[in-house]
């Protein structure tokens, strides 16, 4: 097992600063209905950073107005929370080349665990390893309630 060089908060807090993913995670693609999803080329440890869910935060007025707009393909990159009272949203939808959009979310079994950090005053939405994370292995996360249809067929 290896040590880890820096707390894992402090990592989360170094990466987003910089809006950098980190290394030792690939894009692969899965399939047409699935698409893209986010793999390990190295090993992490339970606690470990992973990465940050990327995108423009905007408030829960905006994040309806968009819900009505968008077309379903695009509403599945909104990620909505709450954050010191208030509800907020990370609308993940433009393509940045960044990978916390590409996760998987299921509601069992996942790898990685959602937290809110306040950064600087702001929401930022991290991923971290909820258990030990081998390579080639695909980060996923429970992303709470949600009919989206590939949760509902179990895929």
């Amino acid at each position: 097992m290896r040590r880890r060089l820096i707390p894992p908060r402090e990592d989360a807090v170094c990466h987003v600063s910089a809006g950098r993913d980190k290394l030792g995670l690939d894009i692969h693609y899965i399939n047409a209905f699935k698409g893209r999803g986010i793999f390990t080329t190295v090993p992490f440890q339970k606690g470990d950073f992973l990465l940050e869910y990327r995108g423009k935060l905007i408030t829960k007025e905006e994040c309806e107005r968009r819900h009505r707009v968008y077309h379903d393909s695009l509403k599945v990159f909104m990620f909505e929370f709450k954050f010191d009272g208030k509800l907020w949203c990370v609308d993940a939808s433009q393509e940045d080349g960044s990978l916390g959009r590409l996760g998987l979310m299921w509601l069992s079994l996942t790898s990685a665990k959602m937290k809110i950090l306040n950064i600087n005053g702001k929401p930022h939405l991290c991923l971290f390893a909820s258990r030990d994370i081998s390579p080639g292995e695909e980060i996923d996360y429970n992303y709470g309630d949600s009919d989206w249809l590939w949760r509902c067929k179990g895929i």
